[in-house]
């Protein structure tokens, strides 16, 4: 492992930033700066750590509820920078209010949506505690709202979300489908650009479902929608979206087929 000088580098600088936080006569440019570079470090999973034995966690996710939604996204990327693949502080960020305070966020202001949605997400997808935790908040109402909004980055990172979360868990499939998201992915794949990612999300989720929920209800033009975004994928060759498309055909084979064959 690396020599303690090696770790005086970064560990001063957190001392120096998390200080800086502390300190009510720093100006909010100064906390600004404080926090990106916190957020930078963070991506080590030993500075995270750190990090969150200092309690510099803890004074970042203050600024949550700051007035300046600068700061605020500054802090949720810290959130989301430290909580990946790191057991410690995902479970300080889950067992406090932060996670209740991210979704709040949510819907809040609309500069603070996306930032505070990608915390959440860094958060829950492949973490079993932080994903019950969100259960009990009722955090897949916030996330469906969010699929439902005219911002395109959230409706983006709602739908990676619930794809990600029900791709590892198959009850959650269920969960989603009695809240009624399949006629929600059909406007999706219905409508926009289907070079951008919402595309594959939107597929890879109604995957998910029919796999995992038999009694899932369909809209009536479900295939005609299929179809057509079929014939608009190839025009920009996505190749794994019309993988996944041709998958989900067969589940709704052509009605005239059979009565021709017959």
């Amino acid at each position: 492992s690396s020599g303690i000088n090696a770790e005086y580098g970064p560990a001063r600088e957190m001392h120096t930033h998390v200080a800086l936080l502390k300190n009510t006569d720093s100006s909010e440019e100064e906390c600004l700066y404080a926090l990106e570079a916190l957020a930078f470090h963070a991506e080590d999973i030993d500075q995270a750590n750190d990090l969150y034995l200092i309690g510099g966690l803890q004074v970042c996710c203050a600024y949550l509820k700051h007035t300046n939604t600068e700061l605020q996204n500054a802090a949720c990327e810290v959130i989301a920078s430290a909580v990946q693949n790191n057991e410690k502080v995902a479970m300080f960020v889950t067992d406090s209010d932060v996670l209740n305070i991210l979704l709040k966020l949510v819907e809040g202001e609309k500069e603070v949506r996306v930032k505070s949605l990608y915390a959440v997400s860094c958060l829950v997808r492949g973490n079993n505690d932080a994903l019950e935790k969100f259960n009990e908040l009722e955090g897949y109402n916030v996330i469906v709202r969010a699929l439902q909004s005219d911002i395109t980055k959230l409706q983006t990172k709602a739908l990676f979300m619930v794809s990600s979360i029900c791709a590892s868990y198959p009850k959650q499939s269920e969960l989603y489908c009695t809240m009624g998201i399949t006629e929600q992915l059909f406007v999706v794949l219905g409508s926009g650009d289907v070079s951008g990612p919402s595309t594959l999300h939107a597929l890879s989720l109604l995957l998910s479902i029919s796999h995992d929920c038999p009694d899932a209800v369909f809209p009536k033009d479900a295939r005609d929608v299929l179809l057509e975004l079929r014939t608009r994928l190839d025009t920009v060759a996505q190749a794994e979206e019309v993988n996944i498309c041709e998958t989900l055909l067969q589940r709704w084979p052509d009605p005239r087929r059979d009565s021709v064959e017959r």
